[in-house]
């Protein structure tokens, strides 16, 4: 055994140095005991436990002969490589090095390159409605910008770039499709079938992240007679590049995000007849004036950012923390704004109203049809630069009445109208079920896809789901998409989805999966402050999967400030934890922490004076 020499105390209250380490195998034998000795207090060692005695320790177990917190080994497969993916990839290849050492990542994604909602949505006039400043991966800010609100070919491109400048592809596999996740409870790990150019394998994994995100998926609308349709058909998720829109009778169906920004672009192409046919009217406002944040009196909707500005972010990375820091601050104090029938919210309506007014040059009848009664907010609101203005041009119509079907060469509506078109343009949305989109069974057998069928999808903080063991989603229901900025939200997600890998690793955590009451009782306090706020007012939405009345299952009920204190610490007693040993101490190890074995580290660092 080895022994330790003990320098002389210099005082009686000085701990005696220890000169040479201590062989730690040697501290304990069996237990914390040696030679029938306590190896701390020389106190004799408690009779042995056997099947004889009529006590039975059912904690019992031997020493785990490591240093504490030392962590074990972690697989994580994440489904997904856009930016949530992504951002994952930095989390634990940069932000936290640390879990290198100890944490194996695998991403697959089905398509052939990376970027999610921005590699598949390649229609005409793709924007995004977020300051371009604050739409970035908030280790890499970007003094590059082109304009205020940048194109989606702008940040599919500043997506790529930044990947490989920090290698986030390292661990991407592309073209490779998840096909199912099941949880597998004894061993304590997720079984994920994977395929890739038609062959099919399991892969294995203790965490489990979908960050699949929701505005990938498309559907098609449900219309009697779609597939009769002889003409082009075109999807705004699938836009065909190849097609020759000009000279052509274009039937836009729908008025979302996409469909503000695909009309006036098809407006402008020569020889086109373009008929929006929207379900109502639609919010097209600038919350807060390019020109406010600019600090200029710019009357441009979108402005382009200067050269001098772009060497003034070059030069002085503080400068653009600073204008991004303004933008976001603005956005948080607005939040008010969504609070039903605040002043806040009856102001910027009365602001929204004007604004619309002017851009729809006061025409009685498009005013009508197109500025909305309920609260600004209900709906996403969205610039939709050009969009208002392109129904004062002959060569576009709007009608609101109900599509009842579509015929070989036309649509025709409620009204009795008939509506000759060569191509039908979908721009309906997409799947915002936020159900996963391949069989995920948890604990008893539970398919995330059925349980969430129907229904509000219960969710803790967007990150988590009930029955899903190790199971994170980024972002899922309820997350900080009304307002601010998503990626800093994914951001927070990352970290909080960190903490618990390292707890999972250096306690030895076999699962945790959420308490069922718990998350009820945060859906339902949830629904109480979405009562006071317009995301449930009387509007069809897909913040409440495509309906007017349903729940909110898309937004976090509270402020973005709220949702950073609430994600910003674990809960641990929200979860039930299970250990892979019946002593949930094992990870004590023998005792010691690495820190005791660091010949250059601070023994007495908690000292206060």
């Amino acid at each position: 055994m080895t022994t330790t020499q003990l320098s002389t105390p210099a005082s009686d209250g000085e701990v005696p140095a220890i000169e040479s380490v201590v062989d730690v195998s040697d501290v304990a034998k069996n237990g914390v005991y040696v030679n029938g000795l306590d190896a701390f207090t020389d106190a004799p060692a408690p009779p042995t436990v056997n099947d004889t005695h009529e006590y039975s320790d059912p904690y019992a177990i031997p020493l785990h002969d490591q240093l504490a917190f030392t962590p074990r080994k972690l697989r994580v497969i994440t489904a997904g490589a856009g930016f949530s993916g992504l951002m994952l990839a930095h989390k634990f290849q940069h932000r936290f090095p640390e879990v290198q050492a100890f944490l194996e990542h695998k991403i697959f994604e089905a398509r052939n390159d990376i970027g999610g909602t921005w590699l598949v949505n390649t229609y005409p006039g793709v924007q995004c409605d977020v300051p371009s400043h604050i739409y970035t991966f908030p280790f890499e800010p970007s003094p590059e910008w082109s304009y205020f609100y940048s194109s989606g070919p702008e940040i599919q491109s500043y997506i790529k770039r930044t990947a490989k400048k920090w290698d986030l592809t390292r661990d991407v596999q592309l073209n490779t499709k998840v096909i199912s996740a099941v949880w597998q409870g004894e061993s304590g790990e997720w079984k994920v079938t994977v395929e890739k150019d038609g062959v099919r394998r399991d892969e294995y994994a203790e965490v489990f992240i979908s960050a699949q995100g929701v505005l990938d998926s498309y559907k098609w609308p449900n219309i009697p007679g779609i597939e009769s349709f002889a003409g082009h058909r075109v999807h705004s998720a699938d836009w065909d590049h190849g097609f020759d829109y000009s000279h052509k009778r274009v039937a836009v169906v729908g008025n979302g995000s996409s469909g503000v920004q695909i009309v006036p672009q098809l407006v402008k192409l020569p020889g086109t007849q373009v008929v929006n046919f929207a379900r109502g009217s639609a919010w097209i406002y600038y919350r807060v004036p390019p020109s406010q944040h600019l600090g200029g009196k710019s009357a441009d909707n979108n402005p382009a950012y200067s050269e001098d500005q772009k060497n003034e972010f070059r030069r002085n990375p503080e400068s653009l923390k600073q204008h991004r820091k303004a933008m976001i601050a603005r956005t948080n104090r607005a939040f008010k704004m969504f609070i039903k029938d605040s002043e806040g919210n009856k102001e910027a309506m009365r602001v929204a109203e004007e604004q619309m007014r002017g851009r729809l040059q006061h025409d009685p009848r498009l005013c009508e049809m197109l500025i909305p009664k309920w609260p600004l907010g209900c709906r996403r609101i969205t610039p939709g630069e050009g969009y208002l203005e392109a129904f004062l041009e002959p060569n576009c119509e709007l009608t609101q009445s109900p599509i009842e079907r579509i015929s070989e060469h036309a649509i025709h509506t409620a009204d009795g109208k008939r509506y000759d078109i060569d191509v039908l343009v979908c721009a309906t949305g997409f799947d915002v079920s936020f159900r996963p989109r391949f069989p995920t069974i948890g604990q008893g057998g539970v398919d995330l896809r059925e349980y969430w069928a129907g229904h509000s999808p219960e969710t803790y903080l967007s990150v988590a789901a009930p029955h899903m063991p190790n199971y994170f989603t980024l972002p899922g229901p309820r997350a900080l998409a009304g307002h601010g900025s998503l990626l800093e939200a994914l951001s927070w997600n990352g970290d909080y989805m960190v903490k618990w890998l390292k707890k999972m690793a250096e306690e030895d955590i076999k699962s945790i999966v959420l308490k069922t009451r718990i998350v009820r009782q945060l859906m339902s306090y949830g629904d109480e402050v979405h009562k006071r706020l317009v995301w449930t007012g009387e509007c069809k939405s897909w913040y409440k999967q495509g309906t007017v009345d349903g729940k909110v299952t898309a937004l976090f009920a509270g402020s973005g400030m709220l949702y950073k204190r609430l994600i910003s610490d674990l809960r641990p007693e929200d979860f039930e934890i299970e250990y892979r040993s019946p002593n949930a101490w094992k990870f004590l190890g023998n005792g010691f922490t690495a820190l005791e074995f660091d010949p250059d580290s601070d023994l007495a660092w908690y000292i206060e004076k």
